[in-house]
């Protein structure tokens, strides 16, 4: 009998490609449809987006919230400051609060101190600035601009006596933002939930 060698050698070689052409189909088929679906992050029923304070709730004050209040109340420039900041709850509602201050040299009048104080007080977000030059004559203002030695921010806590006594308010929140230059007596700023007639709930008090 006549050995086809070649040919048969040729036929198994095709039988065998088509085989395993068509298992690694199969195996790519099976794996596309073992691939695990990726979860997507749970959001909220309403709008799927975190708010701030959502919810009634009040949040503490981030890092993210005041840089992006100092922008917009303070300058483009105004986080490229050395600045100083103060954490924690000076408004009374057992929330973290967040206050910062840098002497602000774009002012065409002259350097002066700014302080920004940005809170979410009562579920809402509150942020005020202040700029209080250095004018050793004024009430409203520091003694002295030092370029190598700004004013140092600091908080006080006072009695319930001394709120009613000196700030003539025993409810007002007895945490005082001073700003010391260490030449004239600080000045000093309360929060009060009842705003003046500028709408400022920060209110400036001085010895």
């Amino acid at each position: 009998m006549p050995w086809h060698g070649d040919e048969m050698t040729k036929r198994l070689l095709r039988h065998g490609l088509i085989a395993g052409t068509v298992s690694v189909m199969l195996a790519a088929c099976n794996h596309t449809q073992a691939e695990p679906v990726t979860a997507q992050p749970e959001t909220s029923a309403d709008s799927g987006v975190w708010e701030l304070n959502a919810n009634g709730q009040t949040d503490p004050v981030s890092s993210a919230q005041l840089y992006s209040e100092m922008r917009w109340q303070g300058g483009q420039y105004a986080r490229n400051y050395r600045h100083q900041m103060l954490t924690g709850d000076f408004t009374c509602d057992d929330v973290v609060d967040r206050i910062a201050g840098w002497v602000d040299l774009d002012n065409p009048e002259g350097p002066q101190f700014a302080l920004l104080f940005v809170t979410n007080h009562g579920g809402t977000a509150q942020s005020e600035i202040r700029y209080i030059p250095f004018e050793q004559s004024e009430q409203f203002a520091l003694c002295v601009y030092d370029e190598t030695a700004p004013p140092v921010m600091s908080w006080q806590e006072n009695s319930t006596e001394y709120m009613a006594e000196i700030m003539g308010d025993a409810d007002m929140c007895n945490f005082a933002i001073r700003i010391d230059d260490f030449m004239c007596d600080a000045p000093q700023f309360y929060y009060s939930e009842k705003p003046d007639e500028n709408g400022d709930h920060w209110m400036f008090f001085r010895n």
